[in-house]
Formats: structure tokens, sequence, C-alpha cells
């Protein structure tokens, strides 16, 4: 899972959306140099990086990615979940209106960003210039954000055979995804209880 659900699911708790937001750059217990509530965000994005991996869904989807993105089929796999998630957003998350989630969290990720890693600090004026959320809602958004994503590798991927693939077998892909973020929705439901105040 990448930004769509990583901001999702820490709604509406904007130290857990921050910290959930920096997880991927603070490597082992870099952690501990924040606030405690931006710590158990971070926490928090690696609960959910380690539950996504082993769903078998997602599984099936990082294999689907293999032949396009070789080792780096897992992100490609998380970007493409996002776009997914999007499309059927109105299934996945009927009780909350997807322009009001992502106004949430472009505010709250503003009101925190002097906590992000400064690669991203720098990457995130252009970000909420672009309603980074809102680029995963349609398929061109999902491609500008493959390119850039891809630009950032170390070797290059196939984002042409995504986009094909996507468009050959969209309904097979997103056929699992809501029970998908049902079962991250139920474990990081449960991880928030016994670990939040």
């Amino acid at each position: 899972m990448n930004h769509v659900a990583h901001c999702l699911l820490s709604y509406p708790n904007e130290e857990l959306l921050i910290g959930n937001f920096i997880g991927d750059y603070i490597k082992g217990s870099a952690w501990k140099k924040f606030p405690g509530g931006i710590q158990k965000g971070i926490l928090f994005h690696r609960f959910i990086d380690a539950l996504a991996d082993e769903h078998p869904t997602l599984r099936a989807l990082i294999e689907s990615m293999r032949p396009f993105a070789g080792r780096f089929a897992g992100p490609v796999a998380d970007v493409l979940c996002d776009h997914l998630l999007c499309r059927r957003w109105e299934e996945c998350v009927p009780y909350l209106d997807f322009e009001y989630f992502a106004h949430w969290a472009y505010a709250g990720l503003s009101s925190y960003c002097a906590y992000m890693p400064e690669p991203l600090r720098q990457r995130w004026p252009k970000m909420l210039h672009a309603r980074f959320l809102h680029l995963y809602r349609s398929r061109d958004g999902f491609a500008w954000t493959l390119e850039r994503f891809a630009q950032r590798l170390s070797s290059p991927i196939d984002c042409l055979g995504v986009l094909q693939h996507l468009d050959s077998k969209s309904l097979s892909l997103e056929a699992d995804l809501p029970r998908l973020f049902s079962d991250l929705e139920i474990a990081t439901r449960q991880w928030r209880l016994i670990h939040m105040d």
C-alpha cells in the first residue's frame, strides 16, 4: 500500500498521519527521535507494510507485476494498489468522502511538514501543488505517478507494460481489493486500540 492507503488508515489522527507518511524514510531506531505521537505513526507504517506484504491479495498483485518491474515489483504493486483503491473508493470506503479525506490529509501533512526528512520536505510543495492523492484516481494520474516513481529507481521498469496489464486485467486486479482493504482496516483498528492512548 502506498500514500493513499497509509493516509487513509491514519484518519483522523494527524500525528499518526505524518508518522505514517514519513515511515519509509525512517530506518532502524531513528523513530525514537520523534515526538511520541509521530513515533506511533512510524511504527504504524511498519505494521501496515508487514501486514500487507503477507496478504494473499497483495502477494498475487506483486507476482503479476514481476514481469514488468522485477525486483521493484513490490513497490510498483503498492502504487497500483492505491490506484485500484481509488477506483473502488465508494465500495471500500463508503463512510468517508474522498474530497473531504484528501483535504484533511493535505492540511495535516502541511501542518507537520517540519518533521519530514529533507528529501521528502523538498518534494512536498510540488506534491501538494499536484494534489498527489488525487492523481491516483485516474489512469492518466496513475501513469504520471508511476513514471515519476520509476525515475527514482536504480534500474528501469516497464511502465508501459504495467499500464497495458492494468488495461487488460483491471477487473480481475480490482476484484479482491475490497477484501484486502477490509482486512487491513480490521487489523489496524485493533493495533490502534492497543497502542494509542
